[in-house]
C-alpha cells in the first residue's frame, strides 16, 4: 500500500493541493491522510474512491501498476452497506470503471422496502434471483430472475421485496 500513498501524494502535489485541503475535502483528519501518504496505514476502498474522485483520477490509477490492464477488487476490499432487510456490496466502486460509474450486488429480504429516493443519474439492474416490485414515479413493474431494467434515477423510486431477491445494479452518476 506504500505505493498507493506515494501516488496519492504525487497527484495531490501535481494539482497544487495542500495536505490540509485534501483532508478537508475527503472528510479525514490531516494525520490520517499523512499516514496514508507515508504508507503507515491503508485507506479503505470507500476513502480511496473519495480521494480519487476529488483528484479527478480513477481509483485504478492508485491501486494498480499503470502497465497492467487487469483490475481486481477482492471481496474483503469491497464496501458493504447494510440496513434492515437490505445488504449491498459495492463490487465496482466509483472510479474503478469510470469516475461516475459504480456497480453493486444487493440482497433484499421478502417484505422489506428500499424507501423512495432519488439519485442524480441513471440506474440499471439485473435480477439474479427472486422477485421484487420496482416503482419509478407512477409506474410499477414486477421483476423476476433474469429480468433487467434501466430507469432515470432522478425520478423518485423504491423497491419492495416480494420474495428474497438478489440483484446487480449499475449506477451512472450525472457528469459534473
Amino acid at each position: 500500500m506504500n505505493d498507493v500513498g506515494k501516488r496519492i501524494r504525487a497527484e495531490r502535489k501535481k494539482k497544487k493541493l495542500s495536505l490540509e485541503a485534501l483532508a478537508k475535502e475527503v472528510g479525514v483528519s490531516l494525520i490520517t491522510l499523512h499516514r496514508i501518504e507515508t504508507g503507515k496505514t491503508s485507506p479503505s476502498v470507500a476513502l480511496l474512491s473519495e480521494i480519487a474522485q476529488y483528484l479527478d483520477e480513477s481509483i485504478v490509477s492508485f491501486i494498480t501498476n499503470n502497465k497492467k490492464s487487469l483490475k481486481v477488487l477482492r471481496e474483503k476490499e469491497q464496501q458493504e452497506i447494510s440496513s434492515t432487510g437490505l445488504k449491498v456490496r459495492v463490487i465496482g466502486p466509483k472510479s474503478m470503471i469510470k469516475e461516475n460509474i459504480s456497480v453493486s450486488y444487493g440482497v433484499l429480504k421478502k417484505g422489506e422496502t428500499i424507501v423512495s429516493h432519488t439519485n442524480p443519474g441513471i440506474e440499471f439492474a439485473y435480477m439474479l434471483e427472486g422477485r421484487c416490485e420496482l416503482i419509478v414515479g407512477k409506474e410499477s413493474v414486477i421483476l423476476e430472475a433474469g429480468d433487467s431494467v434501466a430507469y432515470n434515477a432522478r425520478v423518485p423510486h423504491e423497491i419492495r421485496g416480494i420474495e428474497k431477491h438478489k440483484f446487480l445494479a449499475i449506477y451512472v452518476r450525472d457528469q459534473k
